[in-house]
């Protein structure tokens, strides 16, 4: 596999970060908001599997798997941020 086929280290630890930083946001604004967060960012996870050229993804199952497990796990957190007394 080429270089370019990778995603690119600095992105990964941007996108690990910014998911630590809203889970450590819920301690400040609140449970409830940090999962809505996360879900949202999940949802934009499986906008970005789809929109992202085959040659650029880091790619290990296919696209339809990768976008499916995300929109379940962002309609799952939001479905969960909306409905269950968090805190």
């Amino acid at each position: 596999m080429s270089e370019s086929s990778l995603t690119p280290r600095p992105l990964a630890v941007v996108v690990t970060v910014a998911v630590v930083a809203i889970a450590l946001s819920g301690l400040v604004i609140g449970v409830d908001i940090a999962v809505l967060l996360l879900a949202a960012f999940a949802a934009a996870g499986a906008v970005a599997r789809i929109v992202t050229p085959v040659e650029r993804a880091f790619a290990v199952r296919r696209r339809a798997i990768d976008v499916g497990v995300l929109v379940v796990l962002a309609v799952s957190l939001a479905f969960l941020g909306l409905t269950t007394p968090l805190g």
